[in-house]
């Protein structure tokens, strides 16, 4: 038995000693040199709900709503609750445990060992009496004995396990497991308002392009009407009429695939708003075009991204946990402790009710010595558990450095790109008005005033789009700064 603990005790020491088992590696921190460290433009602070920016109470509205009725963000506060009560029970052994317990059982009296019968003793009192006097007569001298053996308590228990470290690490670790589930849950509510706000931006941009065609659509008709005219009065060919009755029916068949898109964006904003598909029109606000582009968000530094990303905030709390689990695992090498104790009573059923008082303490020691490599298994599980989260935290901080990268350039190209497609439609309005009033005196032949109205309705239509991916790049810069807002979310969790 010393051999064995001997074995146990050096196989512990050489475990804690082992360098595979050291200090968690520390996660690789974006470098100094990220773009958005090195003073980029920052013309407004990190709004907290950076939606409103847009200045559309009908967004915020929208928001508000998703967050609120969304299925993914009740799935995951569920998950923050479930890890809320495994906490718990991993506190529960850090506190005395008390039970309040009543017994009752019955068992042939043949069974319980050798016993006297009243009978014997009372006859063994009448030898012992004074000789001359009468023994007293028992009146229970003829009864028989009883078949059962009733014997029952009424005990109050209690005992406290006295923890060494293992057990308070174990609880910790399920408080990191608490705080990641709360990071999932706000990664999710991150990623959904980043979905609403697009969708939203979509259907009017959406609405826009409709709009935009149908106005589109009756300037043709004018111009044909115009050109038939002229046809009439033999200032126009019959080509020119031809041709404008062609572009008219090219600009009109832009307009159901333009209404379709409009319901399949309803239909995707009304999925996220736990709305039903079919009545989405019916409560949607009648925006219609796209907002202007806000002030440029506050960027911080890299290492902010640590506190407002979500994302970032679970795989931390993870790492944490893994640490912590790890030491528990290495703790369960050395001696657990209990003290325990009860107070009551007992009771006993012969041939008639007997109870007494009872107390009793306790202490137990568990030393461990052999149980084949379970806890030496469950160090090593710990320990690359460890160093996986370590990992998975690196990748996603290099990640989240590179979406804020990546949405800075989308930025500045998009930007760059909706100035040029708007010099190019003011050159196409001026191009096409000179063209029509060429035109109109006989001095331009038809097939340049169509050409130039291809031009303007085609950068028309170029500039919406230019605007919505300018937006989408500024809603992915947002995204990919962090989530500051989702505190709310465990305010209201917990009212």
């Amino acid at each position: 038995m010393t051999q064995f603990v001997r074995l146990a005790a050096a196989s512990a020491l050489l475990l804690i000693a082992t360098p595979s088992f050291a200090a968690p590696l520390k996660p690789v921190l974006p470098g100094s040199d990220a773009r958005y460290s090195q003073g980029s433009p920052v013309t407004a602070d990190t709004t907290d709900a950076w939606w409103e920016t847009f200045g559309d109470e009908a967004l915020n509205r929208l928001v508000v709503e998703a967050i609120e009725s969304n299925y993914d963000i009740a799935s995951a506060q569920a998950r923050v609750l479930q890890a809320q009560g495994v906490s718990v029970q991993q506190f529960s052994p850090l506190v005395p445990s008390a039970s309040f317990d009543l017994g009752l059982n019955a068992s042939p009296t043949a069974a319980q060992g050798f016993q006297i019968p009243p009978s014997l003793i009372a006859v063994l009192e009448a030898l012992n009496n004074i000789p001359g006097q009468p023994a007293e007569e028992d009146p229970d001298e003829d009864k028989e004995d009883p078949d059962v053996t009733w014997n029952g308590s009424a005990l109050f228990n209690f005992g406290l396990n006295i923890d060494i470290g293992s057990t308070a690490l174990a609880f910790r670790a399920a408080l990191m497991d608490k705080a990641a589930a709360e990071g999932d849950r706000d990664g999710v509510a991150r990623q959904l308002v980043a979905q609403v706000v697009s969708s939203w931006m979509d259907v009017r941009n959406a609405r826009a392009r409709v709009a935009v065609i149908e106005e589109q659509i009756a300037t043709n008709v004018n111009l044909l009407e115009l050109t038939r005219n002229r046809f009439e009065g033999g200032d126009a060919s019959g080509l020119d009429v031809l041709q404008q009755q062609q572009q008219l029916a090219n600009t009109r068949s832009l307009l159901p695939q333009s209404q379709q898109v409009l319901r399949l964006q309803e239909q995707r904003l009304a999925v996220l708003l736990a709305r039903d598909p079919s009545t989405i029109t019916q409560g949607l606000p009648p925006a219609v075009g796209l907002p202007a582009l806000p002030p440029a968000p506050g960027l911080g530094t890299p290492q902010d991204l640590l506190d407002l990303r979500p994302d970032l905030v679970a795989l931390q709390a993870r790492l944490l946990g893994s640490k912590a689990r790890k030491d528990s695992a290495i703790l369960g090498f050395l001696p657990t402790f209990r003290l325990s104790g009860n107070v009551g009573w007992n009771l006993r059923w012969f041939d008639e009710w007997e109870s007494g008082e009872t107390w009793g303490l306790g202490v137990g020691v568990s030393v461990p010595i052999f149980n084949g490599g379970r806890r030496w298994g469950a160090v090593q599980q710990a320990n690359a558990a460890q160093r996986a989260a370590t990992y998975a935290l690196s990748a996603g901080i290099n990640q989240a450095q590179s979406e804020v990268e990546q949405a800075l350039a989308r930025e500045e190209t998009e930007a760059a790109r909706l100035a040029a497609v708007e010099e190019q439609l003011r050159d196409a309005r001026v191009a096409y008005t000179e063209s029509t009033r060429q035109y109109s005196s006989g001095l331009a032949t038809y097939l340049s005033v169509l050409a130039n109205l291809a031009s303007l309705q085609g950068a028309e239509l170029n500039q919406l789009q230019a605007q919505r991916d300018l937006l989408g790049a500024r809603i992915d810069l947002h995204t990919a700064l962090g989530a500051p807002w989702a505190d709310r979310l465990s305010e209201g969790a917990s009212r």
